[in-house]
């Protein structure tokens, strides 16, 4: 039974990604680090989404004082009032990050049902009050100046005009409006994509638990889970990337979620066949072991020349008797000839006889 380990985040991300037959460490690790390495995952996954946001609203904010600057008239407010130094409403609109509208009207009133039609954030400056509408829905709330300035800790609000918005979001006071938006972003984004990053684990674990005892590889199920931890980490990394290519350039990944899930069912699928094959080459090489239990690579040559030997000396007594035996039939037919010629030829036995 292999010792449970540790791994540092950076080498099982690593690992998580290229090393499919490394995979058995993981299984291995334990599930409370693997459940730690989840956390770090989705830390990370919202440090990257986070930033670029950071850096878009940077971009945002740039236009939109520079927009502010040249295109939108003067504005303040004297007396919890608003005004607009200009006879026309102005408009100011966005459809490149987020859909919202904002106008601003010397009119006490502005038509709800316009309001209504635009699908996105609406936010109208009137006289007395502020209008706001949020994105896919139709309510809208209104709220008086006096009231604003309190929730907005704004003490004075006559010192509110468009030079004060400017002076706002520029210089040192725009990295305390990015902070705030890089810690809001964060917080809220990482909290979504954990809750949502451990219901697709654990559905992942479930197909994986199927798929085992398919291939009759039975595994806990604390090891299942900590191997689909690992298999969504490309999934997750890619799906941040994707969001902040998304954010800079719109470009759109048809289908991107189906593709998201394929790709973690993919590598634990894969991990698993080849654990699976791993250990079906443990058990022949432990067969092997078994067989050469006292496998010794210089006994089994010196046994080898042995046998050698004793095959040759069994040839050369198998050899040695083969020619004795020819001799002796030899003999023995050598003699059993001269008694035949001694039979057939009775001139000597005469002789004898005679003498």
């Amino acid at each position: 039974m292999e010792k449970e380990i540790r791994l540092s985040f950076f080498r099982r991300l690593k690992m998580s990604i290229f090393d499919f037959d490394k995979y058995h460490i993981i299984a291995v690790e334990g599930l409370g680090r693997a459940m730690m390495y989840l956390v770090k995952l989705f830390l990370l996954f919202a440090l990257i989404v986070s930033a670029g946001s950071a850096v878009k609203v940077s971009q945002l904010l740039d236009d939109g004082i520079d927009y502010l600057s040249n295109n939108v008239p003067n504005f303040y407010f004297q007396d919890n009032q608003f005004v607009l130094e200009s006879d026309n409403d102005a408009v100011i609109e966005n459809h490149e990050y987020t859909d919202f509208k904002i106008i601003l009207t010397n009119s006490e009133t502005y038509s709800e049902d316009e309001i209504r039609d635009f699908d996105g954030i609406v936010l109208v400056f009137t006289k007395n009050n502020v209008l706001l509408k949020q994105r896919n829905s139709t309510s809208i709330t209104s709220e008086d100046y006096s009231d604003l300035a309190e929730s907005l800790s704004i003490s004075n609000l006559n010192e509110v005009n468009k030079e004060y918005l400017i002076s706002m979001v520029t210089g040192e006071n725009a990295y305390s409006v990015l902070v705030n938006i890089f810690a809001t972003v964060f917080i809220s984004t990482f909290l979504t994509y954990f809750l949502t990053g451990i219901l697709d684990t654990f559905a992942l674990s479930l197909l994986g638990f199927i798929v085992s005892r398919l291939i009759r590889m039975p595994l806990k199920y604390g090891a299942l889970y900590s191997l689909s931890i690992s298999a969504v980490t490309l999934s997750v990394l890619l799906n941040a990337v994707y969001m902040v290519v998304n954010m800079f350039t719109g470009f759109v990944i048809p289908y991107f979620q189906i593709m998201y899930t394929l790709i973690s069912y993919v590598y634990l699928i894969a991990a698993l066949l080849i654990m699976r094959s791993e250990i079906i080459k443990k058990k022949v090489q432990i067969q092997i072991q078994i067989m050469n239990k006292n496998y010794n690579p210089e006994e089994l040559q010196k046994q080898d020349k042995k046998d050698e030997k004793e095959e040759n000396k069994e040839e050369k007594q198998n050899d040695t008797e083969d020619s004795k035996g020819k001799k002796e039939s030899k003999d023995s037919n050598g003699a059993g000839t001269k008694l035949k010629n001694n039979k057939d030829n009775p001139e000597p036995q005469a002789n004898m006889q005679s003498k």
